[in-house]
């Protein structure tokens, strides 16, 4: 599938643009060397590879500049003719402000002109944006790369200014690697569908994993096996609610009288007492504290010490190590760590005392409700007071119930995450057999793509270079490219961004070749990438994409400024598709003032 031609219904603004079926230059000149006003990488070039991606029916953007400058472009039509693998022709008509209906219509002949075509004399008429982009994934027939969609294999056809910083990693797809990376690896002749699954299975039991620790915080945590722990709580609590409930039946509160008994010797006035012994010390701490924080800090005698410095520097000579503006601005760092240790030690001793009286008052509070429950003769208070009891208990039953619950639920969610973990590992292990079925294999797609990569950098930048894979500790694939030593171990050089750019093109290029003969796009677009070079390389790169991809039937579109060029260099005028200028709006790609 090639680019043909694009043109629209205002060809005087937007005038139509046939490309040849090899190769291809859109070229920018500065023709206003002296003004520095002017821009020359603002004539169009990189808005034209916006403009093929909208034929392409990708999705409105409210920061594409056909709708971000709406009110300049709401009127026109664009018509985009691509040519098919079997050699016929779609054209693809989408307006700017009806975007979402489409109109295709098949032909067996290039080059045509359908703005004058009435909506009934299109093949397919006012689809909607789902139903043309499934209809024009159907006429592309892009199986190779199935069961991604043709959106996929244009994505990285069109390779944007924003997209020279990785190889195989295009800026809109973000950090999610699931979004790239088992294409890339299906590109190179992988199973995707275990580099996807297992993607998925990771995705699921994290999910599963932050669920767990939403329920583990529900509990709370245990030593010990928690579920038993809970389930000796509850029988405890339902023995409690069991007695209580046969004194209230019976009116007979001996039993709570001893329990409260119990509860005032044992507990309260024990935690009591040993609050108070707490708090004791806390007190005389703080105090101690206090006093040394209103003590003011020990005032050197400025000539006394240094007359003792200048003594002792006689006697000792060099055994003398600090010198006396030393020592003083020793003393001043201790003195303040000192005070702001002081401090933090008087606001913590503070805080427990707070909370250590809070404390107090609550247990003397039950305390006193204990006392007048044992004192009182009254039944029915009693029973009153054993009732609140009752609901206490109930309340403290239905929480630990609950909290059972959760406790089911995190035993099935972490044998889920065993299954998952299991499968994991199960596709995993896949995963390694396939990668190595494919790497020893002499006929893989991955060994075609890995040669005309390294082909291309030996004849363009006189290295050695290699595309090469592994398998991480999660069990994914990852992908390198660039140059080797002797040793055969990639180096940094080929992270510069002198060379990344040219290597972007070396991969897509090698892709391309690889997949000359099946059902795959047939065009790159690279949004410029020869500014890096040296001259020497980049009269190879250009020797290289004028003859290579035209000997595979592949379609090249280069954007380049004229001033990249190396000197004495010039394309033929076949080769020119489209010359844009600075020397007015009759040099843009929209021939309209600029925005």
């Amino acid at each position: 599938m090639k680019i043909s031609k694009i043109y629209s219904n205002i060809p005087k603004v937007f005038e139509p643009i046939k490309f040849n079926d090899g190769f291809n230059v859109i070229i920018g000149e500065i023709q206003l060397h002296n003004d520095k006003d002017k821009d020359s990488h603002n004539l169009g070039k990189s808005k034209l590879a916006d403009l093929i991606d909208f034929g392409f029916l990708k999705k409105r953007n409210k920061e594409m500049f056909l709708f971000k400058h709406f009110d300049r472009f709401s009127e026109f039509v664009f018509y985009f003719e691509f040519k098919l693998n079997d050699g016929k022709y779609i054209t693809i008509r989408r307006s700017v402000s009806d975007n979402s209906k489409i109109h295709i219509k098949r032909h067996d002949y290039d080059n045509q002109n359908f703005t004058t075509l009435s909506d009934a004399e299109w093949d397919y008429k006012k689809l909607t944006f789902d139903k043309a982009k499934l209809l024009l994934d159907s006429l592309l027939n892009l199986t190779s790369i199935s069961p991604w969609d043709y959106r996929m294999a244009i994505s990285y056809a069109l390779r944007r200014q924003d997209d020279f910083n990785d190889i195989f990693q295009l800026k809109k797809f973000g950090p999610k690697h699931i979004s790239w990376k088992p294409y890339i690896g299906h590109l190179l002749g992988f199973d995707a569908e275990n580099l996807i699954k297992n993607y998925e299975l990771k995705n699921s039991i994290d999910k599963i994993a932050e669920k767990l620790d939403e329920l583990q915080k529900e509990i709370g945590l245990y030593q010990g096996d928690e579920e038993e722990m809970l389930k000796d709580a509850l029988a405890l609590k339902l023995q409690d609610a069991q007695v209580i409930q046969e004194q209230l039946d019976s009116f007979n509160f001996d039993e709570s009288d001893t329990k409260t008994v119990e509860e005032l010797s044992e507990n309260i006035d024990s935690e009591i007492e040993e609050l108070n012994r707490i708090r004791y010390y806390l007190t005389t701490n703080l105090k101690k504290l206090r006093r040394a924080e209103s003590k003011q800090p020990t005032t050197f005698n400025i000539s006394k010490t240094e007359q003792l410095f200048k003594e002792a520097g006689v006697m000792f000579g060099e055994q003398i190590k600090k010198s006396y503006e030393q020592l003083l601005e020793f003393n001043r760092k201790i003195t303040v760590e000192r005070t702001g240790f002081v401090k933090q030690q008087t606001l913590d001793l503070e805080h427990q005392l707070i909370d250590i009286s809070s404390r107090l008052t609550e247990l003397n509070t039950q305390k006193s409700q204990r006392v007048s429950f044992l004192t009182s003769t009254n039944t029915f208070e009693k029973y009153k007071e054993v009732s609140t009891r009752l609901v206490i208990i109930n309340s403290e039953i239905h929480s630990i119930r609950r909290k059972l619950e959760i406790s089911e639920q995190i035993k099935i969610k972490r044998s889920e995450s065993r299954a998952l973990s299991n499968q994991k590992n199960e596709v995993i292990e896949k995963i390694r057999l396939n990668r190595e079925s494919v790497m020893h294999s002499e006929t893989s797609i991955y060994k075609t793509i890995k040669e005309n990569f390294a082909n291309f950098v030996k004849l363009v930048l006189d290295k050695d270079g290699r595309i090469s894979t592994e398998q991480n500790g999660e069990g994914n694939l990852v992908f390198h490219a660039g140059f080797v030593n002797g040793d055969f171990n990639f180096t940094s050089e080929s992270d510069g961004c002198s060379y990344k750019k040219i290597l972007c093109m070396g991969y897509d290029l090698a892709v391309n070749l690889a997949y000359a003969n099946k059902n795959f796009i047939r065009f790159i677009y690279h949004d410029g990438g020869l500014e890096t070079l040296d001259s020497r390389k980049k009269l190879e790169f250009l020797k290289y994409v004028r003859l290579i991809p035209g000997l595979y039937g592949t379609q090249y579109i280069l954007t380049v400024i004229d001033s990249d060029l190396p000197e004495g260099f010039s394309f033929n005028n076949e080769e020119i598709v489209l010359k844009l200028h600075d020397n007015g709006d009759n040099g843009l790609l929209f021939k309209m003032p600029s925005w």
